[in-house]
């Protein structure tokens, strides 16, 4: 089976080596087994001959061309029916008698065998003087037989010395053995043809799995990598799949796709948040400056107006709030775009934590929001940390938490020093409904909120948290979420 041009299949490579070794043990054996039984066909011939001619010379045995013929022809009849026997010529010589033979005078070709074996007898070809049976193979008239000769002395005083020929085609033989040597290769072909179906069945038991997967990675490799892959293709985790070196590539397989659509998916991620990131920063550009000519004129303004005038004091005060969290949005957008190492210097986080209140208060007043702070007084005031940051870390979880609140609700700033670790820990909780299940996983993601709009606060969070090697956190019920913040020192 061919897979391509100059190619063979996995099928193929399986089943050629295996009809190999297989057909060369076949004529191995062959080979061994062919001579045996050749030779045992030959042996067989020849023991069975030998009983013949025993039967001929046995004492007392009235000897003529008639009787010999009846031995004859009854070994013959006998070989027909599966006995031991078969169809002979004897031929007996005595001095001063004519020959006695069972060929036909009449047939002048079969009597010019009788004449060729006088011819060789005379020439002393088979001189013996004793009873015992020997065998040659020999041409006579141009044709090759088998001969058994003894001699044998008949009973009697001055009775002379009689020699029996018996004669047996050896085409007869010949024919034998081609027919068992068609059987040994019959039956080796039967079972070369029997070994080539076994090796492609087993080459193709084991070449299926392996020609789905270079199926699937070629459609995938050719569509990409959300192309599905072959639905033949047991699951991760299936039954079906097999506990073996197949079964384990097929599972790396998947999980190698499975690991590459990941990657896939996360690198576009972040070639989204890269133009993102390109985007807040010019935008932010354009809004920064606008933003600190603007609050300069209002509190100029703020500054001019007298204090009698209440209303307009509130005014500007409310436009003030309103500018300082657009910049601090800016900021936001600057710190995604283009974040940076933090600069450690000691800081005072309780310190920190109650000036972030106080910097939200109006925005929590107007939000019906009450703003709670519980400081450990143990936290050292000289803590190597990024204040900047931390402060940006602790306004996006209290903005966080009071946008998780429709009105009347509490949010609640703790730290915790915990001297044993070395760490602060941070914590901001509300008594919101807590945080939706199907987003929990995913909640500190870019642009995943619960609200109609934001997404950065918590992810800048998260990342200001990470950048100080510490982590943060998740705890939510129906009674209200807390983010907590540990910070290693």
């Amino acid at each position: 089976m061919d897979n391509g041009a100059g190619r063979f299949g996995l099928a193929t490579k399986i089943t050629l080596p295996f009809l190999a070794l297989f057909a060369l043990l076949l004529c191995v054996l062959g080979l061994v087994l062919a001579r045996q039984i050749l030779g045992e066909v030959e042996v067989r011939v020849e023991n069975e001959q030998r009983f013949v001619l025993e039967v001929a010379t046995f004492p007392g045995f009235a000897l003529g061309e008639d009787s010999l013929r009846q031995i004859s022809d009854r070994a013959g009849r006998a070989a027909q029916a599966g006995i031991p026997g078969g169809k002979a010529e004897f031929v007996v010589l005595q001095d001063g008698v004519p020959p006695l033979s069972t060929f036909s005078r009449d047939d002048r070709a079969a009597w010019a065998t009788v004449e060729a074996l006088v011819a060789a007898a005379k020439a002393g070809r088979w001189s013996q003087a004793d009873e015992t049976i020997r065998q040659d193979v020999g041409s006579l008239n141009r044709q090759q037989w088998l001969i058994l000769y003894t001699a044998r002395t008949p009973r009697g005083p001055g009775s002379a010395l009689r020699r029996f020929f018996l004669l047996y085609p050896y085409a007869e033989i010949e024919h034998a053995q081609n027919r068992a040597l068609l059987r040994i290769v019959g039956l080796g072909a039967l079972g070369l043809v029997l070994a080539a179906g076994l090796g492609l069945l087993i080459a193709h038991w084991i070449s299926g799995p392996v020609r789905r997967l270079a199926a699937a990675a070629k459609r995938i490799s050719s569509g990409g990598l959300n192309e599905p892959l072959e639905p033949h293709l047991p699951r991760q985790g299936s039954r079906a799949r097999g506990h073996d070196e197949i079964g384990d590539l097929t599972q790396a397989f998947q999980t190698m796709v499975e690991t590459l659509r990941a990657s896939q998916s996360e690198l576009l991620k972040a070639e989204r948040l890269a133009a993102t990131g390109k985007l807040a920063a010019s935008v932010a550009h354009e809004i920064r400056n606008p933003l600190t000519s603007l609050r300069m004129t209002v509190q100029m303004l703020q500054q001019r107006a007298t204090s009698a005038d209440a209303q307009t004091l509130e005014a500007y005060a409310v436009v003030l709030g309103e500018i300082d969290r657009l910049t601090l949005t800016v900021e936001e957008l600057l710190t995604f775009a283009r974040p940076r190492p933090p600069r450690r210097a000691p800081t005072d986080v309780n310190k920190l934590a109650a000036d972030t209140l106080k910097f939200l208060e109006r925005q929590l007043q107007h939000a019906h929001v009450h703003g709670r702070l519980e400081l450990d007084a143990a936290l050292p005031a000289d803590l190597p940390l990024d204040a900047n940051k931390i402060r940006q870390l602790l306004v996006n979880l209290v903005l966080n938490a009071q946008q998780a609140m429709v009105r009347d609700g509490t949010v609640t700033l703790r730290t915790r020093w915990q001297p044993e670790k070395r760490q602060v820990a941070v914590s901001v909780s509300d008594t919101g409904p807590g945080v939706a299940e199907e987003i929990r996983g995913k909640l500190f993601d870019l642009f995943v909120s619960t609200k109609e709009s934001g997404g950065l606060g918590l992810a800048i969070a998260k990342q200001i948290a990470e950048e100080h090697g510490g982590t943060i956190g998740c705890d939510s019920s129906p009674q209200g979420a807390t983010f907590t913040v540990v910070l290693p020192v």
